[in-house]
Parts: C-alpha cells; sequence; structure tokens
C-alpha cells in the first residue's frame, strides 16, 4: 500500500508540472463584461477599461456629424459583451463634423439663395439689408463667404440688396399695374394706388399718372402713387 500510494502522489506531480509546461499560457482568472466607453474620449475609454482588466487602443477616426472630436464612436467588442482579461478593445475615434463647401449665393434672389444653402445642408442665418445698385433681395454676399469650407448645419448669413441709396424714377405710365408695382418695388420704393382714370381711353388696369413724377430722384423706401385707368373711356357715349 505504501508503494501505490507514493506512485499515485508521483503520477499527480509529474502530470500538474506537465500541464504547466505545456499550457504555460492559462489563466484561470474568470471572463469580464465588456463596458461600452462609446462617447467617452480616449483617455477616459482607457482608463475604464483597465479598472476591469480590459486594454484600449485606438483602431482608426472617422468623421461624425453628431460626436465632438476627440471621443468614442465605436468600440470592438462592443459594450456589454464577454472577453478574456487582458483582451484589446478596439476603439474609434471621433475627427469631428466634415466640414463642406458653402454654396456661392451671391446675385441669386434671397428665396433662390435659401434653398440653395438649405439643399447643401446648412441653416439661413441672420439676413442683413444693404443698399445697392442691384436689385432688391438679390444676394450680395454670405458669411462664411461662398466656397469657403464650413460645418454643417452651421448658419450661412446674408447679406441682401434693399436696393439704391436714392432712386431716380422711372417712367411706368402705359404700363399694366403689376408691371409697373415690379418694377417699382425692385427700386426699393413703395407702391400704392390713387384712385381711377375714368375719362382714360386706355385699357383698365393700366398705369396713366405717377406721383412724383417720372425723372424725379427720391430716397429708397419712398412711396410712388400710382393712376390707373377705369376702361370707361373706351366706350362711346350713347
Amino acid at each position: 500500500m505504501p508503494y501505490l500510494i507514493a506512485a499515485a502522489l508521483g503520477f499527480t506531480a509529474a502530470y500538474i508540472v506537465v500541464a504547466v509546461a505545456v499550457f504555460p499560457g492559462e489563466s484561470t482568472d474568470p471572463d469580464v463584461t465588456v463596458p461600452s466607453v462609446v462617447g467617452s474620449t480616449l483617455d477616459d475609454a482607457a482608463r475604464r477599461l483597465e479598472r476591469v482588466g480590459l486594454r484600449g487602443r485606438q483602431s482608426g477616426t472617422r468623421p461624425s456629424a453628431g460626436s465632438p472630436a476627440g471621443t468614442i464612436v465605436e468600440q470592438s467588442p462592443i459594450g456589454g459583451s464577454i472577453a478574456r482579461p487582458a483582451a484589446v478593445i478596439s476603439l474609434v475615434v471621433s475627427s469631428g463634423q466634415r466640414a463642406e463647401a458653402v454654396p456661392d449665393v451671391a446675385g441669386m434672389s434671397r428665396r433662390d439663395a435659401e434653398r440653395a444653402i438649405e439643399d447643401a445642408g446648412f441653416a439661413v442665418g441672420a439676413v442683413t439689408p444693404r443698399s445697392s445698385d442691384s436689385p432688391r433681395g438679390t444676394v450680395l454676399e454670405t458669411s462664411p463667404a461662398g466656397g469657403s469650407k464650413a460645418t454643417p448645419p452651421g448658419p450661412i448669413a446674408l447679406v441682401v440688396s434693399s436696393g439704391p441709396a436714392t432712386v431716380r424714377l422711372p417712367n411706368v405710365t402705359g404700363r399694366t399695374y403689376a408691371d409697373a408695382r415690379q418694377t417699382l418695388e425692385q427700386l426699393g420704393l413703395v407702391v400704392s394706388g390713387a384712385g381711377l382714370d375714368s375719362a382714360s381711353t386706355e385699357p383698365a388696369g393700366t398705369v396713366v399718372s405717377m406721383s412724383p413724377p417720372a425723372g424725379r430722384t427720391v430716397p429708397s423706401g419712398s412711396g410712388v402713387s400710382l393712376r390707373l385707368s377705369a376702361g370707361i373711356g373706351l366706350v362711346s357715349p350713347p
């Protein structure tokens, strides 16, 4: 019996020595749950992973519209998964939002410019009027300038023409009311009616007179009254 016991103990000791020699890297430490570090900075993510026995390693960067530069946007394995102790967790870091070219809308109408800005992914910012020789409502410039780089959806401010500081009144008599009004409003003038002329032989709705008269220079924003033909003068009296 003593010989059998000694032989068994010797066999057990030999087995342990061989197991340790053949499998030196095997660990009996339990697996760990990977914490989610998405949204953390790279340094904070590394510290959180180290606290549970894991290692963080940056594996790349990519633009992200919703994550500030320097924060984690992706990790592998994902948070909540199980990993072996000392496992490496790959981390993708945000490089911030991608800069895009600001559309060049100078010379467009305000409506067309706003549509182009929104189609490019930006928001329309403050709109500032400025006197100029360009037609009223024309975009003179933007900030940031057209062609420069900006980060959507950052606002693009517009400077829009309010028309010239002073206006030489064009002659709009003989035109329809709609045509005359459009011409005057593009110059920054305010159009109002001055009644109907029942004696005029012009077609109904035709401008027969204006006040102030054509050729006078007035400040931008001045009012211009238009008198229209009633069209009654076209009918021969009985």
